[in-house]
């Protein structure tokens, strides 16, 4: 397994004015800098494809931050999907994480209501700005944005359900370079990842 060193910087709350993202401002306004890693568990699976430690540290950093962990118990047809919750000044949060498909956040947007209907009191779908692939790089935040909006408009899930989900988008680094993650990066980390896998 070969680990590349990352980093998440500039988060952003959407829509601002949704009681969700209100409530979540203190946690996320002033904060700066998660580090973590990118890694190539095989070099020869899914082309090199990156897996990365992103949802652990931002759970560790918002553990810090005054969130205490929660578990939300799902109707039993419901498979427990979500990527982590937790609890913060006596309200909670379901936390879903993606990384990579833009596809899924349509479904994202759906599962949330499920978890709100379980209990939690909102829902966090956090998503890159910048998820690099090998046809360039995809702002999830944004085809975040555009699904969320829609739903808005055109009335996908009740106004009160979609106040209480927020989107939390973040720009990815690398560690080395102070670069934002870009195709040429992710190319290169796994051309490296695939030179050291013939070594082994």
């Amino acid at each position: 397994m070969n680990t590349f060193p990352a980093y998440a910087n500039n988060f952003e709350l959407h829509p601002p004015d949704c009681e969700a993202s209100r409530h979540l401002a203190p946690l996320f306004s002033n904060l700066s800098r998660i580090d973590f890693s990118f890694r190539v568990d095989d070099s020869n699976v899914n082309q090199g494809q990156l897996a990365s430690s992103f949802d652990t540290e931002l759970e560790t950093v918002l553990r810090a931050r005054g969130t205490v962990p929660f578990e939300l118990s799902l109707p039993p047809d419901v498979p427990q999907e979500l990527d982590f919750a937790f609890s913060f000044k006596e309200c909670t949060v379901a936390v879903e994480i993606e990384k990579a498909n833009r596809e899924k956040i349509l479904r994202d947007i759906l599962k949330s209501h499920i978890y709100l209907h379980a209990g939690a009191s909102y829902a966090l779908i956090v998503l890159p700005k910048n998820y690099a692939h090998r046809h360039g790089i995809w702002n999830l935040f944004d085809f975040g944005i555009k699904r969320y909006n829609e739903c808005r408009a055109y009335g996908f899930g009740s106004p009160d359900k979609l106040g209480r989900i927020a989107l939390l988008g973040f720009d990815q680094y690398e560690t080395e370079t102070n670069q934002l993650l870009t195709k040429a990066i992710r190319e290169e980390w796994r051309v490296k990842a695939a030179a050291a896998f013939k070594e082994t």
